[in-house]
């Protein structure tokens, strides 16, 4: 996949906007919903860096271009930066992470700010100096992310999104499979069902061997070796199984998401999904700023926004039905949102320490295990 870059100026409307005595003085909605003195003149010296700077370099994935797009118009509408320069480039992981360790590697200038499903990387580069320490006032907020497990003090906290089971319907009835109704990861593993099925390559996949980890502590190997001997389809790209999910070729897709399962339904197709009683494993999807991040203050100020109320409820109704569960409890959803999303606090999480249970040694095994009980190649 190639990557895309979106970059995102409005230009000057009007000659007062020039004179920083009258730009000052305009009502920034952040300095407007700060009461206490201390946090606004806090604020306020990040308004003025940023102003200076007047540039941001965002490298991310999950949050495709046009979201992002819509994202950063309103966080530069909240803090009053109507001229900021911001460039917003999407890509896969693994391209993000190469890219990056080539700029390292060069001494060229890093970009500000990665927002990945990446814990082990974002480890390494904290361990190696490369990550700003920045503790926002709002990642106290992220309650749910801290039960979870999804945060590391003083650098980042998560939204997160999940792996979980879904299938077409009328394409599942064409196959004798009818009144299909499960409620445990179990039910999935009747032969006749796993012939239907596909999944992600879990001897490739960056997503897919951690969610194996995680729920193999909970359904132990029996589970997995059986989902192996019936043989399911596996895909490299989620899109792809999206696709077979929708054409009935494989009409279950046990590690897809229901923003998967979300967009077949504006297609017309007839989807179903489930959150397994055993519960589900979360991919912390993490923002970080790098040491030598050349915007500094302008990137504190996005991670306060994206980590605030007003800047997740935003998020939240741009991304759309079944995209992220959100590491903050009380997120707005709205009522299209409430038929595929659970709320934070209703999940059943299954505990994983990614800092134990997802080392570069255990996800080498999990591939050669993988591999052996016909689950990856």
């Amino acid at each position: 996949m190639k990557h895309v870059a979106i970059t995102l100026t409005i230009g000057i409307i009007g000659l007062g906007m020039l004179s920083p005595g009258i730009f000052y003085g305009a009502d920034i909605p952040a300095l407007r919903n700060t009461g206490d003195s201390a946090e606004r003149a806090r604020v306020q010296a990040l308004i003025d860096g940023a102003r200076k700077e007047n540039k941001l370099d965002w490298r991310g994935g999950f949050i495709y271009p046009e979201h992002a797009e819509k994202i950063i118009a309103g966080f530069k509408e909240y803090y009053g930066l109507p001229q900021l320069k911001c460039n917003y480039t999407y890509d896969i992981g693994v391209k993000i992470i190469g890219l990056v360790e080539q700029v390292f590697k060069a001494g060229r200038t890093p970009p500000d700010m990665i927002s990945l499903v990446a814990w082990d990387w974002f480890t390494e580069l904290m361990k190696r100096g490369k990550l700003m320490r920045y503790e926002s006032p709002y990642y106290k907020e992220y309650t749910f992310c801290h039960k979870a497990g999804l945060s590391a003090p003083g650098y980042w906290v998560s939204d997160s999104y999940t792996s979980n089971p879904i299938w077409n319907v009328a394409e599942l009835e064409k196959k004798g499979i009818k009144n299909f109704n499960p409620t445990s990861w179990w039910d999935f593993l009747d032969p006749k069902l796993v012939q239907l099925t596909c999944m992600s390559n879990l001897a490739t996949s960056s997503s897919g061997i951690p969610w194996a980890i995680g729920l193999r502590k909970k359904v132990g190997d029996e589970w997995f070796i059986k989902l192996g001997k019936g043989k399911p389809a596996l895909y490299m790209q989620a899109s792809q199984g999206e696709t077979w999910v929708g054409s009935g070729e494989y009409p279950i897709g046990l590690t897809q998401r229901n923003r998967n399962a979300r967009y077949l339904e504006e297609g017309g197709v007839k989807m179903r999904w489930l959150y397994p009683k055993e519960g589900l494993v979360l991919f912390p999807l993490s923002l970080v700023i790098l040491a030598d991040a050349p915007n500094p203050n302008t990137s504190k100020l996005l991670v306060d926004y994206l980590r605030s109320a007003i800047g997740v409820d935003r998020m939240a109704e741009i991304l759309g039905a079944g995209s992220l569960i959100f590491g903050r409890p009380g997120v707005k959803l709205s009522e299209k949102a409430r038929l595929y999303d659970v709320p934070a606090e209703e999940i059943n999480v299954i505990h994983t320490d990614w800092n134990k249970d997802v080392t570069p040694e255990a996800i080498n095994a999990f591939k050669s295990w993988a591999k052996q009980i016909g689950v990856g190649y």
